[in-house]
């Protein structure tokens, strides 16, 4: 099972973190990388993961459609929302895209990158 952790913190907290970890740097120290995918707030995440967002999410991980325009047509949406919104979260990470060879035009297989979405508040 392939979880995906989206944290929600502060971003005074983060520039602290981050600066903490320039200083460690500068003075020589080993540092570890700061990583993960951050979120400033709740309103934040709700922005990005709506319900109909969410939505093509399950569509793609629980029924793996060929092609953004067959999840498009399994969702009932037009092809051009479905798109913009299937970039979005793939730009989240939660989606990634394949391209597909073969046909005449450009085709992209969208695919889950996490089996579930666990949300953390730091």
């Amino acid at each position: 099972m392939r979880t995906k952790k989206i944290k929600i913190r502060p971003r005074a907290a983060f520039d602290s973190e981050l600066l903490a970890t320039a200083r460690k740097f500068d003075r020589g120290e080993k540092t570890a990388a700061i990583r993960g995918d951050y979120f400033e707030s709740i309103d934040a995440v709700r922005n990005i993961l709506t319900p109909r967002r969410l939505q093509l999410w399950q569509a793609i991980r629980d029924q793996k459609p060929a092609s953004i325009m067959s999840l498009a047509r399994m969702v009932r949406r037009d092809f051009k929302s479905v798109y913009q919104d299937v970039q979005l979260l793939a730009a989240v990470g939660i989606v990634g895209l394949r391209e597909i060879r073969g046909s005449g035009r450009r085709c992209q297989e969208p695919r889950s990158l996490a089996d579930t979405l666990i949300l953390e508040v730091a």
